[in-house]
């Protein structure tokens, strides 16, 4: 308990309250006659409050045995009334606010939950569970979905459950695919699931059943060896999926616990702006360490489209920073990054190329009609071209590159009203000095033509995350920023970048340096 002295006084509460403890359950589990707000939801006389670990924090659970309902658990009866990530749980540390919040549930569960109110997965509902997950992309199964269709599909049982609509050697199982246009209350048991069924579903589904061979769950039987039930929930989709075990008589239905696979639930983790960025065009020079990161990072936001320009292939001693695994090694990096992007975000698009040339004008004739370009080659030269190259076509651009081996790193972005980056100039935008010779050029090894640069993966990462960030908020309009950061993550021997913190260039009018977030 988090705080002892609220235990107890819930504890008295309860007391008061008409509540018993449990005798030998130091107080964690008390009995009691129901509220009256749940009387007409069942016929139980009594509940049962359960004080778990981590209380206030995570809230005490109320159990009514034989209460059904949405948000009720089968068997044991637990009414969810926070779930488990809610922090306005711990207001329910008063027998006050724990029986308000019991009332309102049972208002709802009589008069119908409203949209806000987080629903339950359909197969927590369904006594047992399968052993793996089952992952759907329903709109691809279900196409238009019509109330009464009924789609044959195949699948595969390994690590999840995943489903295709054509006939593919790795996925030897066979199950249905069926929709209804309501399902009042999800289906606790096979007999329930049945009946949520048009006559035409259920005589496909028995069809199908009586065909099996008696396999085992996650394997093929002849018949049907999983059947979904999906019906709209929310503007969205909620299915029940069971995979079946044993034949006839000793048949058993299990659900699996389900989650969505198709591209619009997975965009809507890339975050809110991902509806602007899908619209946008983006070429990054350089896709090493940190240009990867980058990449991966702004395709992973919602970006629609990438253009990935280097020259260098990924190789065993870039995987220590590199977003690429070791079975793309010998491979393009561009190629890696494309595969690699095609994975994780499957809406954008990627492009692959050289390394851009070093005159501007000829970069000037790539760049032309993109909304961003990101510049993370970490060379002058590559710089300046791009920087030039962006000035002659106005299109954006933010250029990142770390220093010192990762003491420090750059992010400076030109876009209109900027100082170009070709004009800034000490002391409003002060160099970085260089360092003794091991900073500056890091240390050759076997088969290398240039320095290694060591610099650690974490400033990789905090370097490439901030670029991706001043990238997003260009694209979005939010053009808030800085025009020059320099963030120092360890000081070096050199004012104004012998502090921990970053450095705003240029500066406010009247002082020497401003700090961001220091």
């Amino acid at each position: 308990m988090y705080d002892q002295a609220a235990f107890e006084a819930f504890c008295a509460e309860l007391v008061r309250a008409g509540f018993s403890p449990t005798v030998g359950s130091g107080g964690r589990h008390w009995t009691g006659a129901i509220p009256e707000s749940l009387e007409p939801l069942t016929d139980a006389g009594v509940m049962e409050i359960a004080i778990t670990d981590g209380w206030p924090a995570v809230a005490a659970k109320a159990f009514v045995p034989g209460l059904t309902a949405d948000h009720v658990l089968p068997k044991s009866g637990y009414i969810c009334l926070w779930a488990d990530d809610d922090p306005a749980q711990i207001h329910g540390q008063t027998w006050g606010a724990f029986s308000a919040r019991l009332d309102r549930w049972a208002a709802s569960a009589r008069d119908g939950f409203e949209l806000e109110d987080r629903a339950l997965d359909s197969w927590v509902l369904f006594p047992g569970i399968a052993a793996v997950r089952a992952e759907l992309d329903l709109p691809a199964l279900l196409g238009t979905p019509r109330n009464g269709d009924v789609h044959v599909v195949h699948g595969k049982s390994k690590a999840i459950l995943t489903l295709t609509k054509n006939a593919r050697d790795d996925h030897p199982l066979e199950g249905v695919v069926m929709y209804r246009d309501s399902v009042r209350m999800a289906p606790r048991s096979l007999d329930e699931f049945r009946a949520a069924l048009t006559r035409r579903q259920r005589d496909n589904l028995n069809h199908g059943l009586a065909r099996r061979g008696g396999a085992a769950q996650g394997e093929a039987s002849g018949g049907y060896d999983f059947a979904v039930l999906a019906w709209p929930k929310y503007g969205q989709f909620e299915a029940l999926v069971l995979s079946f075990a044993g034949a006839g008589a000793e048949l058993v239905a299990s659900p699996h616990s389900t989650s969505p696979s198709d591209v619009a639930s997975r965009i809507r983790r890339a975050g809110p702006d991902a509806s602007i960025l899908q619209r946008k065009r983006v070429l990054v020079a350089g896709v090493g360490a940190v240009g990867g990161q980058v990449a991966l990072s702004l395709a992973c936001s919602g970006v629609g489209e990438l253009y990935l320009r280097d020259d260098d292939d990924l190789r065993s001693v870039n995987l220590a920073r590199h977003v690429l695994d070791d079975y793309l090694v010998g491979y393009s990096k561009t190629v890696g990054l494309s595969v690699r992007i095609a994975g994780s975000a499957p809406w954008c698009r990627t492009v692959e190329g050289a390394a851009l040339p070093l005159d501007p004008e000829q970069v000037a004739d790539v760049i032309r009609g993109f909304d961003l370009v990101v510049d993370c080659t970490g060379m002058f030269a590559a710089t300046f071209a791009l920087a030039r190259a962006c000035e002659l076509e106005n299109v954006p651009l933010v250029s990142v590159s770390l220093h010192r081996a990762g003491r420090l790193f750059r992010i400076q972005r030109q876009t209109h009203g900027d100082v170009p980056i070709l004009q800034r100039t000490s002391p409003a935008f002060p160099a970085i000095p260089p360092g003794d010779h091991e900073d500056t050029e890091g240390f050759l090894e076997l088969g290398c033509t240039a320095p290694v640069h060591n610099a650690p993966p974490t400033a990789v990462l905090r370097a490439a995350a901030d670029a991706a960030l001043v990238a997003v908020d260009l694209l979005t309009g939010r053009n808030t920023g800085a025009q020059d950061v320099v963030t120092v993550l360890h000081p070096i021997d050199a004012a104004p970048f012998d502090t921990r913190g970053s450095l705003v260039f240029p500066a406010a009018e009247g002082r020497e340096q401003e700090w961001a977030n220091a």
